[in-house]
């Protein structure tokens, strides 16, 4: 099985605005990203929550998700890489690590980044797009421990420098998984896809 921890616990201070519950057309980012998720071939879905954690749970609503508080929210998107790692199921093989400031990420991004993991393998694997790193991500579960243990300065780039040879890179059609949604401006240029 694979899972998917969606980051969703920070306090969007460049936004100016909580970005997990920014509109996009009759959604907000969040379910965008959990309907994605779900659509995928992914088995579980960790929606790792913190600032406004109650607003963020009452948006999903009953979607099939499982939450997990990091109530360290504060400290950076490393302790809530590490809280979601903590609720993976045992019965899982690597976890997609996606973000609430990429609504747009379709399944089928996801899909392909899965089925170059099951084929290839590898430790990781990135999506590109010309040759540029985007996300979501994928972490083969054996890399748990190293990530529970990972310095909060460094974030996942530890990780995945320490494993150059057991790290796929995927190619995608799709510059979606180079954008992200940190300022107003980026929230204008996601409501005109």
């Amino acid at each position: 099985m694979i899972s998917a921890l969606l980051l969703a616990a920070g306090e969007s201070r460049r936004m100016g605005d909580f970005k997990q519950l920014l509109r996009l057309g009759d959604k907000s980012f969040v379910e965008h990203c959990v309907d994605n998720l779900l659509a995928s071939c992914i088995g579980e879905v960790i929606v790792v929550t913190g600032h406004r954690e109650s607003e963020v749970q009452r948006a999903i609503g009953d979607r099939p998700v499982i939450f997990a508080h990091n109530s360290e929210y504060k400290s950076g998107m490393s302790s809530s890489i590490k809280r979601g790692n903590r609720a993976v199921s045992e019965s899982s093989d690597a976890c997609v690590l996606a973000l609430v400031d990429q609504p747009l990420i379709d399944s089928n991004v996801v899909n392909r980044i899965i089925e170059t993991y099951e084929k290839a393998r590898a430790l990781i694997v990135i999506p590109t797009y010309q040759g540029k790193n985007g996300h979501p991500i994928l972490l083969d579960i054996t890399l748990k421990e190293e990530i529970l243990n990972m310095d909060f300065s460094q974030g996942l780039r530890e990780v995945v420098h320490a494993h150059p040879g057991e790290t796929e890179r995927i190619e995608v059609s799709d510059q979606r998984v180079l954008e992200d949604c940190d300022s107003p401006e980026d929230y204008m240029r996601i409501l005109k896809h």
